[in-house]
């Protein structure tokens, strides 16, 4: 997959002189291999969110597996390149957002596989977000169980005056104090 941002500025490359050979300097402009997308302007960004998404429904299908398994260390595993596919669909899709005609100029067929393609990331983004959102509230439902178990066994334990007017044992002896605990994914 072409990682490089196609619509960035290029430098120019100044040409050979007659006679001289080329210093394997490339030229600006896409690679021209024959049959390979080179009918077609365009045909090469088409492919290459093609690809993102692929690798994005990938990764999104292991991510949810693993959500769904509670393990967290792979899901944290995953997101430094969840992030990194997501900059660069978001960039693809804000250039046929600029451009319509790069979607205008496909095939029906491969129009249709993208609009596939794009429903089947829709459907695991929100699978994604779904189980990403129960993992907190479970974690943070657990915590609350935990904080609230400890300020009711304290409150327990707290000094109270007796009905004859002395003061119970705990609070004649050291006080314990409070834990928290906080980690993010």
């Amino acid at each position: 997959m072409n990682m490089m941002r196609n619509d960035a500025p290029r430098r120019p490359v100044p040409p050979s002189a007659p006679g001289q050979r080329d210093q394997g300097l490339a030229r600006p402009g896409p690679a021209r291999t024959p049959g390979a997308a080179a009918k077609r302007p365009g045909t090469g960004k088409v492919e290459d969110i093609f690809q993102i998404i692929r690798q994005l429904c990938d990764l999104l299908t292991k991510e949810n597996a693993a959500l769904k398994r509670h393990r967290n260390d792979e899901v944290k595993a995953m997101t430094e390149r969840k992030e990194q596919l997501s900059r660069l669909y978001q960039g693809h899709m804000n250039a046929i957002h600029r451009d319509p005609s790069l979607l205008k100029a496909l095939d029906p067929a491969k129009r249709n596989a993208m609009a596939q393609s794009a429903m089947r990331l829709g459907d695991l983004m929100q699978e994604n977000a779904s189980l990403l959102k129960a993992n907190i509230e479970s974690i943070n439902m657990f915590f609350k169980a935990v904080t609230n178990a400890v300020r009711d066994r304290q409150e327990e334990k707290a000094a109270a005056y007796t009905a004859n007017g002395a003061m119970n044992a705990y609070g004649l002896t050291r006080r314990n104090l409070a834990v928290s605990y906080n980690q993010t994914m």
